[in-house]
């Protein structure tokens, strides 16, 4: 989930100084429209120490009109609060109609600190975690506008920023116990955020991630949405924000860009693994078959990425009887008549066996949102629908592989033309191809949005670097093979 906000991005300082001078003038005259509206706007923000949290609200102050403004930070709990249900600190302190709340941390603090000190473990946090989307949906139908923030840091650069943090502060002792705690725990603290995030990432309160390894691309980034937010609320004429009108349309992190195209393999050595690799493959799937161990393997990626070739190769190790090859195009009338998943529940595997789909669930939020095939209030609640629905795949148990084949444009490009000029591969390219094509930048950004919101700790994506077709065959199969054996190995002890 965090792959998309651990990529350095960076602004640079005229572009941030033109960008802050724009929006400054913005923020204002829309929170002045927003006075009227007909709920308050919460922004909540949480994420990793060290990650620049109160900077930011800081840096908010020189940005909105601070009268109109409550900042909330929930640090210690009274015994007042104690004597109360959790909730009661919440609803005491929640903006009035029209006005900003800004709140640190708030109702995720304490679910989450349970978890990392080892008070909970996944079921209790995840029962938070629906009380929570309760709350939420419940302030949204009242009208309020919801934003939250993750702001992440990888490990290497919070403990970067530790270590300034000692020599700057050799003398506030509380402060660096703190801060080495956190950094102790940074990997519980990862994956309790993410599983927080993945339940309660809903419609009518997204989570934004932010990458906050720099302070003038994590300012701009929330500047942006909340621009985004208030202006979407001032259309309206007060009417309450849906977050299907998107802020979503904000720029997404580029995380394909994080994917190194270089890589080539020779035909020596590609044959040599080839064998190996699927000889390896033919092995576990009749392992997994007697273990009952069923396996999704879904391939997405560009037109003329070469998923074709490297489902071959994968279902090409496997006995014909344990594995079912799905190809999706473009519903049926019948699959209309249906919620988008049921053609995709239909094929699901018994246990043991093998599904390969070519093309998949994705289509929702991927060719479906850019050609205006699904309602954005469609597309938009997708993510969740699929997180649900990939985590019940896994607990069936199934082992679920998701692929994305990535190339760029001039490889793209090369491989049309091909396609023009060899006859057996004429059939592949169509006028279709072409046009997404001239759609580049928006499926990217397609992509770049459904990676980020999909890519969870139990169904992960693979960003296959395809440009060379010999080396992303070898990469889906190799790892194919890794999550076999770990999977069966789980299953031993």
């Amino acid at each position: 989930m965090f792959e998309s906000v651990e990529l350095g991005q960076q602004v640079d300082k005229q572009e941030y100084k033109d960008a802050i001078a724009q929006l400054r003038t913005q923020l204002i005259t829309a929170q002045i429209a927003c006075q009227k509206a007909s709920g308050p706007i919460i922004l909540l923000i949480s994420g990793m120490d060290g990650a620049g949290k109160g900077e930011l609200v800081n840096a908010l102050g020189d940005m909105l009109d601070m009268r109109n403004v409550v900042i909330q930070t929930f640090w210690e709990t009274s015994d007042e609060e104690q004597q109360r249900p959790d909730h009661w600190r919440f609803w005491r302190a929640m903006p009035k109609r029209g006005q900003i709340g800004i709140f640190f941390g708030a109702w995720y603090t304490d679910p989450m600190r349970r978890y990392v000190e080892g008070q909970a473990d996944e079921i209790a946090l995840e029962h938070d975690m629906r009380r929570i989307v309760r709350l939420e949906k419940m302030l949204a139908d009242d009208h309020a506008v919801i934003l939250k923030f993750w702001f992440h840091l990888s490990a290497e650069t919070q403990k970067q920023k530790h270590q300034k943090l000692k020599k700057k502060h050799k003398e506030s002792p509380e402060m660096i116990k703190r801060a080495m705690w956190h950094f102790d725990h940074y990997s519980r603290i990862r994956d309790a955020a993410e599983q927080s995030i993945r339940h309660t990432d809903r419609a009518q309160a997204r989570w934004y991630l932010i990458d906050a390894s720099h302070k003038r691309h994590r300012h701009l980034r929330v500047f942006t949405i909340l621009n985004k937010a208030l202006q979407i609320c001032t259309e309206q004429n007060h009417s309450p924000l849906v977050a299907d009108d998107v802020i979503m349309d904000v720029d997404t992190a580029p995380v394909l860009n994080s994917v190194n195209l270089d890589h080539t393999l020779g035909p020596d050595s590609y044959h040599d693994q080839l064998t190996e690799y699927q000889s390896r493959l033919h092995r576990l799937i009749w392992l997994a078959y007697k273990k009952r161990l069923s396996t999704i393997l879904l391939f997405e990626g560009w037109d003329a990425a070469g998923k074709g070739g490297s489902i071959r190769r994968v279902a090409n190790a496997m006995d014909p009887r344990l594995v079912q090859q799905i190809s999706i195009g473009s519903p049926t009338d019948e699959e209309k008549d249906h919620h988008y998943l049921w053609r995709f529940w239909r094929h699901l595997p018994r246990a043991g066996m093998v599904t390969i789909y070519d093309r998949s669930w994705y289509g929702r939020t991927l060719v479906e949102r850019v050609e205006g095939f699904a309602h954005p209030a469609e597309w938009h609640r997708a993510y969740e629908e699929i997180n649900e629905f990939e985590q019940q795949l896994i607990q069936a148990p199934t082992l679920l592989l998701k692929f994305w084949l990535h190339i760029d444009q001039d490889e793209q490009l090369r491989r049309f033309k091909e396609r023009e000029v060899t006859p057996w591969k004429q059939h592949k390219i169509t006028d279709e191809d072409w046009r997404n094509r001239e759609k580049w930048a928006d499926y990217e950004r397609a992509v770049n949005e459904t990676i980020s919101r999909t890519s969870t700790r139990e169904a992960p994506w693979q960003l296959i670097a395809a440009n060379d077709k010999k080396f992303a065959r070898i990469a889906v199969l190799r790892h194919t093979v890794e999550q076999l054996e770990r999977l069966l190995n789980e299953v031993k002890k």
